[in-house]
């Protein structure tokens, strides 16, 4: 029953979109719509394979399920986030394992009891606990702890706050009291109390770094592992060593079967199912590990049953059941890779074998597997890791062909473990292996350009490259005219995309961009009619990369430049800019220094005139309108925060936003008499370091104002809320004018 494998595997992921379409168990007529997709599954089920019947009316009947479960309370997030700022004493037992960082650690907790002072709270979700000093958690375990609530950190490029919610996270507890006060227990703790003393007899055998990157590679747990070392696997696209992969799984299937089988026969490949999951667990299940672990204990079990086994089958039949059990996993980065990279495995490696014969056999496939994993997860890599390594598939090769000797040498440590010193002797030679392993990251790294980083990765890119690549694939299978027809798709799919996403680019709704540019600022305000770059921040390459990632290639004239104060955080960034613009817009005031002239003068050069302005100028330049608040007429140049630009812009929807550079208080109170209306957007003055005047804050903010702070690290003023944006923490921030 092998003839159709295609369609088992299409039955198989049709009825897995039946299951994950449900993410929003609130709504009830998601039941009806799994339902419906679970029909036309059924229906093909029943022509090609009986048993894919109770498969596909499983998950069917799992996407009713949790399209019936109790509604989820709305008002999580927002009462979660009211919170914040707030000292909370918390109980509850670890929901994940935990993840060591620099100063301590940080886990996931599902509180059993929340106090604010002598309050007792509920509905908020999950807590992401933060704490310092040695304390080691394990899944399980009950813990205590005291300390400030706080809105999770989001980082520049990697929306963590989005990745939390998804986990129902929306406040983290930075503690100041840390306690386990009991361990797990049962079948739960079982994996825990593995890794504890595993990793114990690993750091017992070796010295470091090697126990750490041998954590990794047997169980691909990342502790330990010093940050030089971790940035070369980076680069050199080793890091997957560190990820429980199939491979690894393979490796301890096959090692678990040979000890079992002298003992019990063909009885031996039930308890290696076992085993495999409880290794699975001991590294974290992840999703990475939970799909290599499933597709090999369907292997080993058709192989038991004397069934043959389909490797598509086993993929969607994975994917199906583990997205049936928790959807969210649709948008995990692990299991998005771990697919991806999976089917391009599969697809692509026999062709580019066949084209690798000049190579010894022993390098030649995992050179060609990494060639065909970074294929299929090229626009996942650009988009969340922001690097691609072109020596990644020579890294591989050279280091793949000793990872089932360091697995299966990792393992026979830990069952050596009970004799410490036989246990060191046996390290040895890993121990060699492993500074093999080292050496070629840290040598690899130094090539020139062996990872290049991709500052920004738009989902229009990654559709026209799958738009491409598919058909390409498809082409490769066929001949004749087919193959001509699939050619063509793969050359005009992209091109379309690309065509249309450019036009939609260059004719984006006005908006503002605060850019991540450092210890400084950088504003960009982009319409239909042109661009306005407010300040340059510090680094001309910043600048550089920023601007050629928001504005389009063709787009090289800027419709004026503003220069709002002389400091290096603003002009910095202005030193060899290379942009025409129209007109250079600066302070009425005799300003000091001479970075802001040579940025002036530049633009001069390059056909720009000078604009000076003071308080109740007001302009319309690229579709926008400015009314400038600052400086006042008269202002001297040399007190610093009076001489300054500082202005609101307008955009013909009716959003605006204020910008006070570095205005002192007293010209924030004078500024706020010339405001004729609130802003929508504020940005801080000094990056959020001091609070407004109250005269500017009750003239300019508004319940629904939105307070941006650009600033490269450290604590915003005390009383600023919590929704404060922050370049450090969000990015580059985009806002709708």
């Amino acid at each position: 029953m092998t003839r159709f494998p295609a369609l088992i595997a299409a039955t198989s992921w049709c009825a897995a979109l039946a299951a994950a379409v449900v993410l929003v168990p609130s709504e009830p007529t998601l039941g009806v719509l799994a339902v419906a997709l679970a029909i036309p599954c059924l229906a093909l089920a029943v022509v090609l394979r009986p048993a894919i019947v109770c498969i596909a009316l499983a998950f069917a009947l799992l996407a009713v399920g949790r399209a019936e479960l109790p509604a989820v309370d709305p008002q999580i997030p927002s009462r979660a986030e009211g919170l914040a700022g707030r000292v909370a004493i918390i109980t509850g037992h670890v929901a994940d394992d935990g993840r060591q960082t620099v100063a301590g650690g940080e886990v996931l907790v599902e509180p059993d009891r929340i106090f604010i002072g002598t309050q007792r709270v509920s509905g908020i979700g999950n807590l992401l606990v933060r704490w310092r000093g040695p304390t080691q958690v394990a899944f399980g375990d009950q813990v205590r702890a005291t300390g400030k609530l706080a809105l999770p950190r989001d980082l520049p490029a990697f929306d963590r706050r989005a990745y939390l919610a998804q986990r129902h996270v929306y406040v983290e507890l930075q503690s100041t009291s840390f306690d386990v006060t009991s361990s797990g227990s049962g079948l739960a703790g079982i994996p825990a109390w593995l890794r504890t003393r595993y990793t114990a007899a690993l750091d017992d055998a070796l010295p470091p770094p090697h126990a750490a990157v041998l954590l990794g590679t047997v169980l691909g747990i990342r502790q330990g592992i010093p940050p030089a070392l971790q940035n070369a696997l980076i680069a050199t696209g080793l890091v997957h060593l560190l990820v429980l992969s199939g491979l690894k799984v393979a490796v301890f299937a096959r090692i678990v079967q040979a000890a079992l089988h002298p003992m019990l026969g063909r009885l031996a490949a039930w308890p290696a199912l076992a085993l495999i999951a409880v290794y699975a667990m001991v590294g974290g299940a992840t999703p990475a590990a939970v799909r290599a672990a499933a597709m090999g204990g369907l292997a080993i079990a058709a192989s038991r049953l004397g069934r043959p086994t389909h490797v598509w089958t086993s993929l969607a039949l994975t994917a199906a059941a583990m997205q049936g059990w928790h959807p969210e996993l649709a948008w995990d980065v692990g299991f998005q890779l771990s697919f991806a990279g999976t089917a391009a495995i599969i697809l692509l490696t026999p062709t580019i074998e066949k084209r690798l014969g000049f190579m010894p056999k022993v390098v030649r496939e995992p050179f060609a597997v990494t060639c065909a994993a970074q294929v299929g997860t090229l626009p996942m890599m650009a988009t969340d890791f922001h690097v691609l390594s072109p020596v990644a598939p020579l890294a591989n090769a050279l280091v793949i062909p000793v990872l089932p000797v360091l697995v299966g040498g990792g393992l026979a440590l830990g069952a050596l473990a009970l004799v410490p010193e036989l246990a060191r002797v046996a390290a040895i030679p890993i121990a060699g292996l492993l500074a093999y392993l080292e050496q070629v990251a840290y040598l690899l790294a130094r090539v020139p350009a062996a990872a290049i980083p991709i500052p920004r990765f738009p989902t229009w890119t990654g559709l026209a490259y799958y738009s491409g690549l598919a058909p390409g694939i498809v082409a490769g299978q066929l001949s004749g005219r087919r193959r001509a027809v699939a050619i063509a798709g793969a050359v005009l799919a992209p091109i379309l995309i690309s065509v249309t996403a450019l036009g939609m680019w260059a004719n984006a709704p006005p908006q503002a961009t605060v850019m991540t540019i450092g210890d400084g600022q950088a504003l960009l305000f982009r319409g239909p009619h042109g661009a306005i770059l407010v300040d340059g921040g510090p680094s001309p390459a910043r600048l550089k990369d920023e601007l050629g990632a928001l504005l389009p290639p063709w787009q090289t004239r800027l419709d004026a430049i503003a220069i709002t104060a002389p400091t290096l955080g603003h002009v910095g960034g202005f030193a060899g800019f290379d942009r025409p613009a129209g007109v250079v817009l600066l302070p009425d005031t005799h300003l000091s220094g001479s970075a802001w002239r040579g940025a002036a003068l530049e633009a001069v050069a390059r056909g720009a005139s000078i604009v000076k302005l003071r308080a109740g100028s007001t302009l319309s330049i690229a579709g926008f309108d400015l009314q400038f608040l600052a400086p006042e007429p008269g202002a001297p140049g040399d007190q610093i925060g009076a001489a300054y630009l500082a202005f609101r812009i307008s955009a013909p929807g009716g959003r605006s936003f204020c910008d006070f550079s570095d205005l002192d208080l007293d010209a924030q109170t004078i500024a706020a008499t010339r405001l004729r209306t609130q802003c929508t957007y504020l940005l801080l003055p000094a990056g959020g370091r001091s609070l407004l005047s109250p005269e500017l804050e009750q003239a300019a903010i508004a319940p629904a104002t939105q307070l941006i702070a650009s600033r490269a690290a450290g604590q915003l003023a005390h009383g600023f809320p919590p929704n404060v944006l922050r370049t450090d923490q969000e990015g580059t921030i985009t806002l709708p004018m």
